[in-house]
Order: C-alpha cells, then structure tokens, then sequence
C-alpha cells in the first residue's frame, strides 16, 4: 500500500472528503491532491498532526508500518496553538526556517538568564 493509499483510507474512515480533511490538518485543498496522485511525499511533522488529530500512527502514515492507529494514551496532546505553529512552520522555506530556530534560540536563552534571576520572562504556551 503506497502512501497515497493511506491517505484515501484515512480520509474514507474519518467521514471527511478531501477539502474537509485538508483543513482538519490545517494544509491546502492542492497539497492532498498531490499527496493522493502520488505527487508529493510527506514530511515527519505532517504525519505526526494526522497522528494527533485523526489517531493514525505515524509510522504507518509514512511507511505502512503497524499499528495502523496509533497507541492513544502515548500521544501527547498538543493545544489549537501549537498545532496551527507546527502547520505554518510545515510552509516555511529553508530561510524562514532558520531565522525562527534562531529565534526560538535567542528566546530560550533570555529564558534561561531571567530564570537564574527569579522567574522566566516567556513561561511556555
């Protein structure tokens, strides 16, 4: 079974049509159908927010590897916000990628500094 095959066996067990499904997992109509043409792999992040949002492992997402679903009490559960963040950052370019690890970097730094004072300046979302 090719990766295109569990897309279409997802979509079909979770009720959705493919517009519906692409907005489940917060990427474009465009994105799925190549997904579901065979024109387009999928990255680890995209499979994990399947894996979060419709309960199929991810391992069988990307390689058709058991369990097809995924152990529900091992999934950690990620908020609307950090689901919407890991979406976005899915799009990003190589270039957008970098300034938002360095980003992060400069963030959890300062982090680390006011906490040897007191409390963190950015508690975690």
């Amino acid at each position: 079974m090719e990766l295109s095959d569990r897309i279409k066996t997802i979509i079909k067990e979770s009720g959705l049509n493919q517009k519906n499904f692409a907005r489940k997992i917060n990427v474009t109509d465009s994105y799925i159908s190549k997904l579901l043409r065979g024109e387009s792999g999928m990255s680890n992040t995209t499979a994990f927010l399947i894996e979060e949002i419709c309960g199929y492992s991810k391992d069988w997402i990307l390689n058709g590897t058991e369990p097809k679903m995924a152990n529900k009490s091992a999934l950690k559960e990620l908020t609307p916000l950090k689901r919407k963040i890991i979406a976005d950052i899915e799009q990003m370019s190589p270039e957008e990628l970098k300034a938002v690890y360095t980003y992060i970097m400069t963030l959890q730094q300062t982090n680390k500094e006011f906490s040897e004072e007191g409390k963190p300046l950015f508690p975690a979302i």
